[in-house]
Parts: structure tokens; sequence; C-alpha cells
């Protein structure tokens, strides 16, 4: 390092090396800086959703904006920085701007969200302009603190570099440093940085830590300034040539690049929706993916860096490198379509054990690194490799890597929308994964081809051989037909696929299990179908509100379409409308699948299927209703926590008339007893006049939100119950007469409030619920008796509620005395349930006898789900 004491100087005098010292800070200091950029990424990305919605298509959008700022960034801060400015001082400046952005980024979010709003609502747009006015909105609170995380590589890579001969290694160790950097701010905010702090607070210490940043470097140009280290000046001269190739195999190496982020960015969407089936739909699975992905370029930076310079035929490795992407991109398809490992790992596991949510993000991981290391390793050793070819000289250096960067991030924009939103839709992902491994494959092939510095033999050899292997990979997993991407979840259960469809957005299966029934899965997670179990989710939530709304013939707004069971239990009521939001474009396409179901829905005149995030839908619309069910998927999966916080119920509530009234499901066997409390805590923040229900089976608990105390009027009840289309349609669920439904009901009032207690608050800021680890399958009957127990604990009559009980006294009277005997009743079959629930069967049995005594129509002992359970156990 010698050598590196002494200043090197470009054409234009700027001093372009300092002490070995000042080098290892820098290169600490950037490592930090990749891990804020993350954190910024994925924050803003966050807060960005809960404005235009989590649809593929605004998601999209925003990763757009953000990528496009991050490429004109690199391309205009490399022209500036060759210019003669001062790269410590240029950084540290870029720095600065970057800390100051995180803490004025809520204040233009907040200014943002009413400004889409108002245009919304007030002008009629366009689906296409739409999207269009999303990309602007997006593209202008990301534009600056985008391009100024963008000029950060190139500006850095100028001020270290500082000799001819190791250009390619400084590319390389910075590149891969930076991204180490982004690996560590990947897991941070994704683990721990949003869990422990919150939204907001992750961005401001990335911001802090930015300032930090630049005030260190501020500091370090000041002391070489003044100690006049790399401050001596020089009369401009020529450019000293960096590499021998011709300005050609530049131009060809800077479209390499580009096609290369296009692939790269394309492979990560598709290993993406392939993953989420092995590693569950959540935000801590999307967390392992991009981190694996980063954790593989990172080690392929630094990899090639350490030899990069003393290769000799460099178009010939990146032909070589990029030949090799597309082959072990193919290797990994058969990873994809086996779960078998990782059911068989998760079976080993002991719910018990307290380190179970660490090895299941160990096992997740190890997973994701055995379909991804490899490509992405190869991946990460493209971006160096093509910035020693393309920088020609070391005073244009930060230009041209400006425009390697620029290059590179915009193909991988196109990239991931053209895998998002064609090839798998057109192709699904085996034959897309293939496609895309081809065009890796001949653009190496291309580059050896054309590699003037090597040998016409070895040129076809290594052509004729590659190109043979890729064919009979390609050709062997082709004739062997579509991926079949199962979850663990699928593999216990199902025997039959009967629909699957790799939509935008997500994947949708039907399939039939070996009991008999059809589910409709979505990524790989059940979440409507004919099991009387998912019945007891779908019919409650539309039932239940209808029969407690006051209004005559409400307006109803459900969010979530499942199978339409939900859509079609509120259409036997008297409904002027139903308004049904769905975020996945195919799961409508599976209703076909369901007809005993949904009854064919879809083409009901008051039905109306609006096709979007359910969130965005609270937020923009104008329409106000009198019925809002929440038929919303797992809160653990990625996006579902947005509705499941504070901000969204008071949406809801603005959405809702004066005697309108909102529902919210709860999963027992997703949440844990702590979860579930504060859920109810959250909604009754908003709506102080709650009460909770559990459903028909007791699979599930209902949130009830209404405008005022909620008052049941029994006689006008009992006809609704009376009638012969909701008879119908709960007939599966044992409601025969309104004493049946009154069973649901658990508690309201001063009781739902000592329930909740001083549980914390799930908001936009603090999502604990979404970024809390999803156990449920390890504990789901540990959580189900958790819940059950508190709430038979908790458990009111639901009697003081009643209002015209009969015509007489008498009546009255006879009412009152059923009522209060189907609670007693139903605390005893509740404690059957989780005897049941334990394995302890014989002490269920001798609940639900307790039951009949007490109440002989109480149909709940007879619940078919757990007798099932018995029968198995």
């Amino acid at each position: 390092m010698a050598s590196d004491q002494n200043s090197t100087l470009g054409a234009s005098g700027t001093p372009t090396s300092a002490s070995g010292t000042i080098q290892l800070i820098v290169l600490a200091l950037f490592f930090l800086s990749g891990a804020c950029g993350l954190v910024y990424e994925v924050v803003w990305m966050r807060m960005l959703t809960l404005v235009f919605g989590a649809t593929a298509f605004a998601t999209s959008t925003i990763l757009a904006s953000f990528f496009a700022g991050l490429a004109l960034g690199g391309f205009s801060f490399g022209r500036l920085i060759d210019r003669g400015a001062r790269p410590l001082f240029v950084y540290a400046l870029l720095e600065a701007g970057i800390g100051a952005f995180a803490f004025l980024m809520p204040l233009l979010f907040s200014g943002l969200d009413d400004l889409y709003v108002l245009i919304s609502q007030r002008f009629g747009v366009s689906f296409y302009q739409l999207s269009l006015f999303r990309f602007s909105l997006s593209f202008a609170v990301l534009l600056i603190p985008a391009t100024l995380m963008g000029g950060t590589l190139p500006v850095i890579v100028k001020f270290f570099a500082d000799r001819q001969e190791k250009l390619g290694f400084r590319i390389g160790q910075l590149y891969a440093m930076n991204t180490f950097g982004a690996v560590v701010g990947t897991l941070s905010a994704g683990f721990f940085l949003i869990l422990w702090l919150g939204v907001r607070e992750a961005a401001y210490l990335a911001g802090a830590l930015n300032l930090l940043i630049a005030g260190a470097v501020f500091i370090l140009d000041l002391r070489a300034r003044r100690s006049g280290e790399g401050m001596k000046r020089a009369e401009p001269r020529p450019g000293v040539p960096v590499s021998a190739v011709s300005s050609r195999v530049a131009r060809m190496a800077l479209w390499a690049i580009g096609l290369s982020g296009f692939c790269a960015l394309a492979l990560e969407v598709l290993w993406t929706r392939a993953l989420v089936f092995f590693l569950d739909n959540s935000t801590h699975a999307f967390t392992t993916i991009l981190t694996a992905f980063l954790l593989g370029i990172a080690l392929g930076s630094a990899l090639i860096a350490r030899f990069i310079d003393t290769r000799k035929r460099l178009l010939y490795w990146l032909g070589a490198v990029e030949v090799l992407i597309g082959i072990f991109a193919i290797l990994a398809i058969p990873i994809l379509s086996n779960s078998t490992p990782v059911i068989q790992t998760m079976a080993r596991m002991n719910p018990a054990d307290p380190m179970l949510p660490w090895k299941w993000m160990g096992m997740r991981f190890a997973t994701t690194l055995a379909v991804m290391l490899l490509p992405t390793l190869l991946i990460g050793m493209t971006f160096p490799i093509v910035g020693k070819i393309y920088a020609r000289t070391i005073d244009t250096v930060g230009t041209a890597l400006g425009r390697v960067y620029a290059v590179n991030t915009l193909g991988g924009v196109f990239g991931s929308a053209v895998a998002g939103f064609a090839l798998v839709p057109l192709l699904g992902v085996q034959a897309s994964v293939i496609a895309v491994s081809a065009l890796n494959t001949c653009i190496g092939i291309a580059l050896i081809l054309f590699d003037p510095a090597t040998a016409r033999r070895a040129r076809i050899v290594t052509v004729t051989g590659s190109g043979g292997v890729f064919l009979v990979l390609g050709a062997f997993f082709l004739r062997e037909g579509a991926l079949d991407l199962t979850s663990y979840t699928e593999r216990i259960d199902s025997a039959e696929v009967l629909s699957y469809e790799e939509g935008i957005g997500a994947t949708v299966k039907v399939f039939r299990d070996h009991y008999g029934d059809k589910l409709l899965s979505i990524n790989g997670f059940p979440v409507a179908g004919t099991p009387l179990g998912l019945h007891d989710a779908q019919k409650p939530l539309a039932h239940l509100p209808l029969l407690l709304s006051p209004v005559p013939s409400p307006k109803v707004n459900l969010i979530g379409f499942g199978a339409g069971g939900a859509s079609w239990g509120v259409l036997q009521y008297d409904v002027e409308r139903v308004d049904c939001v769905e975020l996945v474009p195919a799961v409508p396409n599976a209703a076909e699948w369901f007809p005993e179901i949904n009854h064919g829905v879809l083409s009901e005149p008051r039905f109306n299927l609006i096709m979007g995030d359910g969130r965005n839908y609270a937020l923009v619309a104008e329409e106000k209703y009198d019925v809002i069910s929440i038929d919303a998927t797992s809160p653990k999966m990625a996006g579902n926590g947005a509705l499941y916080s504070l901000e969204f119920y008071r949406l809801l509530k603005e959405r809702l008339t004066e005697h309108g009234l909102a529902v919210q499901w709860i999963p027992f066997h997703l949440l844990s007893e702590a979860e579930v409390r504060m859920t109810t805590r959250t909604f009754i923040e908003v709506f102080p006049h709650t009460t909770l229900w559990l459903t028909a089976l007791r699979q599930h608990a209902i949130l009830v939100g209404t405008q005022e105390e909620l008052e049941i009027d029994f006689t006008a009840l009992r006809e609704k119950i009376e009638d012969i289309r909701v008879q119908r349609d709960l007939e599966s669920l044992k409601v025969t007469d309104v004493i049946d439904f009154l069973g649901w009901f658990v508690m309201g009032g001063a009781a739902l409030q000592e329930y909740a207690g001083n549980a914390p608050l799930n908001t936009d800021n603090h999502p604990y619920l979404e970024f809390t680890p999803a156990m449920a399958y390890f504990v789901a009957d540990q959580y189900r008796v958790e819940n059950l127990r508190d709430m038979r604990d908790s458990r009111e009559s639901v009697l003081p509620l009643l209002t015209n009980l009969g015509a007489t006294q008498e009546e009255g009277a006879a009412v009152a005395e059923r009522v209060q005997k189907r609670f007693e009743s139903t605390q005893h079959s509740l404690l059957g349930d989780m005897m049941l629930s334990l394995g302890r069967r014989d002490e269920a049995i001798v609940e639900y006898n307790l039951a009949l005594v007490i109440d002989p129509d109480d149909k709940n002992w007879m619940n078919p789900i757990w007798r099932d359970v018995a029968i198995r156990r």
C-alpha cells in the first residue's frame, strides 16, 4: 500500500487517492451507507403502498420510480465528478442530502396522500391514467433522494480510483462493500428495526446514520486538505487508457450489463414467486429472499475483485459468466418444485423450543440460498467486469461507472416489470426461468463470439459446449412439464390440482384434498373452499353484520372475494348493492370451481366486483356503506397487516353511514392470545361500541364495530333468520333459529375493554402483527386453545343487548330463559372444544354432555370439525 500514500492526479488536476487509513474509514462508511439505502427502500416502499395500494401495478410503479432515480443519480453524478469536483466533499454532500430527506419524507408522503385522494375523487381517470398519475407522483417524491443515492457509487469509485492496474479491484471492492451493507440493512429493517422502533423511526435512524457519515466524510476531507495529502496539482494531461479494449467492445459490454440487469431482476421476481410457497407469504419471507439475493451479489463482486485486474480477455470472461448464470438458474428449477425437505425439517422441529423462530428463519434462508446462491454470485461478478471494461481512463471513471450503473439499473426495472406482468401470466414460472436463462446464455454466447482477444477455435468450442449444455437442460425441463408450485400446507392435504393460474401478483390454485374437499389457495396459503372449517370463516362474515344491521336495505362493501361464499351470503338479504374489492385478479377466475359456495354470484345484478386494493379503495372512495366486512387473509401475510391497522379502521369509519357497522375477522389459529388482544384494542380505539362474537364452529372470532351502542331487536332478528334463503345458507353451520345465532356472542362494552387491556396498538407505523414471526404452522392448536380459554373466561350473556323479546311478558321471559340456558351450555361446550384440541377426548365428551344436560337444543357439541379431529387422532 506504499504507493497509495502518494497522490495520483487525473486530467483535471483533482486528487484521486488518499492514505490507507482514510480509505479504510471511507470503506466502512460506504458499508453503512448501503445499509441505510435498503432501510429506505423497505420503509418508503411500505409508506407509498399505503397510499397507492398493494396491487402489482402500484408496487411496480413505485419501484420503477425509485430505480429510475438511482439510474439518474449514477449517470448525473458520474459526469459531475469527472469535471474536477472533490470526490469526498461531493460524497459528504450526497450523504447529508439523503439523511435530510429521511426526515422530510413523512411530510412529503402526507402531502402526496392528500393530493392523490383529491385527484382520484375529483377526476374520472382510467386505469392507465391512474397508473401514469401514480408514477408521476411517486417519481416526484422519490426523485431527489433516489438520485442522491444513485450518485454515491460513481463518486466514491472516483475517490478510490488511484491506479490503472487496480481499477477492477476498486470497483468490485466498493460494489461488494456497499451491497454487503445492503444485506445488513435488509435484515435489520425486515426483522428488527420496524418491529422494535417503528417504520418512521427506522427511517430516522438511517437518516441520522447518513448525517453522521456525511459529518465524518467532511472531517476526512478537511484533514486531507489541511495536511496537503493528495493536494498537489498538475497540469491537465491526456487520459491514460485503463483498458486496451476498443470502444466497440466497451459498447457491447454496456449493452450486456443492461440486458444482464434485465435478467437479474426478472429472475429475482420469478424466484420470489416460487419461493413464497416454501417460505410462506409473510413479510419475513420476502426479507429472506431479498437478503439472499443481495448476499450472492456481494459475494460475487468481492470474489471477482480479487483477480479481475489480472485477466486479459474480459469480454470472454463476462460472456462465460453470463452463460453460467443461465445454466445455474435452470439447474435450480428442481429445488423450486420439491418442498419435501422443508416439510421433513419442519416435522422435526419442537413447538416448545424457544429457539424455534430462529431455526425456522435459518431453514428458510438455507432453502433460499440453495436456489439463488450460485446464480446471484455470478450476477454479482458482472458489474465489476463491465466497469473494468467500460472505464477507459481514470479521468473518466466517474462518467463510465455512472453509465454502467444507470444502464444496469434501468435494465433491472424493465426486467422486473416484464417478468411480473408478461412472462409469468403468459408462460408460468418454469418456462419464464428457462426463457430468461436463455437470454442470459445468448448474451454470453454473443460476447464470447465477438471477443477479439480470444482465438477463434476457443470461441467456437466454448460457445458450442455451453450452448449444448443449455439446450439439453432446457429441453429436459420443458419436456417434464410446467412446475406445480406447492406449499408445505398444500402438500399435506392436496391430492388433485383442478386449476392453476400463475397470474399477475399471485399464483392461485384450486385443488381437491384427500377428504374430497376443494380448496382455493393464494401463493400456497388456503383461503377458502368447501371444508366446513372454511365455511366457518366465510359465512359469518356475511350473516353476522347483515343480521345485526338496523338498515332495511343496506349498501355493503366486502373486502376480499375468496371463493365467493361471503358475497353470496350477503345477497340472501334485501341489500341495495354489494361492492366487493379483490386484490388478486386470478381469484375471481377460480370462482367457477366453487358453484356450491358462490352460486354464480359474479353474474348477480346487485353484485359489483372491483379489482383493487381494499385499503386503497377505502382511502379514495366517496361512497358510504351501511356494512363493511373485511374478509382478508392472514394478517401475517405480506401487505395484509395494513388491513388490521388503526389508520385503516379510521378510514372504514369515514366510509360508514350513521347507522353503519364494520366487521373484522380474527383467525384463532394464526394469532397468539396477545395478538388477538392487540387487534381487539386497536379496533376498539376507533369503534368504542364494539362487540366480539365467535363463529358458529368457534374456529374464529369476529369484531363488530357500530357507531352507537348495539341494541338487538329480537323479533326483527328472528324474522331475518327465519327467511328461507338465510336458513338455507346457514344450515351447514347448524344455525336453525335465533338462539343458535345468539350463542355466538362473547362480550362487549366494559368486559371487552378489560379483555383488550393495555395491549399495544397495531398501527401503520408500528405494524406488530405483520412483523412478528408467523409461527401458526407449529403452534396453531396452542393459539386456538389460548384464545378460546381467554374468551370463555371473559364471556358474557347477550341478554342485556336484546330488546323486543316478545309480544307479552311471559313470552319475553321464556325467550330470556332460553338465551340464558344457551349461554351456560356454551360455556361447557367451549371447554369441550379446548379439551379436544389438546387431544383429551374423554374430557371433551364429558363437557359436551354437560352442555346437553343444560340445553338439549345446543348443537355446538355436534361440531363436525372436532368430531373429525377426534376420529383422526
